[in-house]
């Protein structure tokens, strides 16, 4: 998990409506070290291309790292790209992070998939209730704009 607050960056902007949203940067020019401890069947590539391998990180108590955060720069922003079912229990998927182009390829057991489908679920909740918000935001604004120029008598009817 990216816990390592003073590589963040927030940003408060102010909508035109009075609304204010929180923007946060991650700051990548001192990022964690991935810890490279040898446990599981998975396969990690530090580059886009591929070329580089290294086993996937775990936490004090042995288990495997979450899925969704990042081997290379501890971002908590990694997807499957691809995935394929590999025998009864496990899976092979290849996971990208937007954050820094790394590619991570590895076969992972079903309890560890289930976690990354709910961080993933949980992700998309997140994405909707902000895009909601900021759509409300936006057409409130709309409306006032509309409000305004019905009053200035600036619409007609061939405005339709």
């Amino acid at each position: 998990m990216y816990s390592d607050r003073d590589h963040q960056i927030r940003h408060r902007v102010q909508l035109p409506s009075g609304k204010q949203v929180d923007v946060v940067y991650r700051d990548h020019r001192q990022p964690p070290a991935p810890d490279t401890s040898s446990i599981g069947a998975a396969n990690s590539t530090a580059d886009p291309t591929g070329a580089g391998t290294a086993n996937p990180t775990a936490d004090p108590t042995g288990a495997v790292d979450s899925l969704h955060v990042c081997f290379h720069c501890a971002g908590e922003l990694a997807y499957p790209l691809d995935w394929v079912e590999e025998g009864p229990r496990h899976w092979r998927i290849v996971l990208r992070c937007p954050e820094c182009e790394a590619r991570r390829e590895g076969v992972f057991e079903q309890a560890t998939v289930e976690r990354l489908d709910d961080e993933l679920d949980r992700a998309t909740g997140t994405l909707l209730s902000d895009l909601k918000q900021l759509t409300q935001a936006n057409m409130e604004e709309e409306v006032e704009f509309f409000v305004r120029a019905l009053n200035a008598d600036l619409v007609i009817p061939s405005d339709f």
